[in-house]
C-alpha cells in the first residue's frame, strides 16, 4: 500500500515539477493570440513580416510576445491580453552596452561569453534597462539590468 501511494505521489508531482522548468515562455501560433494582439501589434507595424509569437508572464501578468526582424535586428513587443503596448525590446551589439552595465555582467560571470543583448524600453521608448543572455560553465543564462548596471532577475534557460 506505501509503495501505491509513493507512486501516486511521483506520478502526480512530476508533471507539474517538470511543467515548471518551461513555465516562462511558450512559443504560439498567431491564431493562439487574442485579436486584440494582433490587431494592435499589425495597426503599429503593418509592413512586419515572419513574426514569431510567445506567452509570457510579465509583472505577474499573462502577457503576449510579437517578435520579428527587419535588417537584422530583431525587434520584441509585449503587449497585455486586450492589445496594450507593455514593453519594446531592441536587440543591440553588445559592445555597445553602457559601461557599469558591461562591468555588472563581469563581475556577475567573469568567464562567461555574452550571446544576445537587448535594450528594455517603455511604450513611449524610455529606456528602461537591458536583457543580456551570457553562456557560462555550459549554462546559458538571461540577466535583466537596469539602466545603473543592478541585475534585477537572473533566469536560467
Amino acid at each position: 500500500m506505501k509503495i501505491q501511494y509513493v507512486i501516486t505521489t511521483v506520478l502526480v508531482a512530476l508533471p507539474m515539477i517538470l511543467g515548471q522548468a518551461n513555465a516562462g515562455e511558450k512559443k504560439l501560433s498567431k491564431s493562439q493570440v487574442p485579436k486584440a494582439v494582433i490587431n494592435a501589434f499589425e495597426k503599429a507595424y503593418p509592413n512586419a513580416k515572419g513574426l514569431e509569437f510567445e506567452e509570457e508572464m510579465f509583472e505577474g501578468k499573462a502577457a503576449y510576445e510579437v517578435e520579428y526582424k527587419e535588417n537584422g535586428t530583431e525587434y520584441e513587443f509585449l503587449y497585455s491580453a486586450d492589445g496594450i503596448l507593455l514593453q519594446k525590446e531592441e536587440e543591440i551589439d553588445g559592445k555597445s552596452l553602457p559601461e557599469p552595465v558591461a562591468q555588472a555582467v563581469k563581475k556577475a560571470h567573469p568567464k562567461a561569453e555574452i550571446t544576445e543583448v537587448e535594450k528594455l524600453m517603455k511604450p513611449d521608448g524610455t529606456l528602461t534597462g537591458y536583457e543580456v543572455d551570457i553562456k557560462t560553465a555550459g549554462k546559458e543564462i538571461e540577466l535583466e539590468l537596469d539602466v545603473n548596471g543592478n541585475i534585477l532577475k537572473t533566469k536560467n534557460e
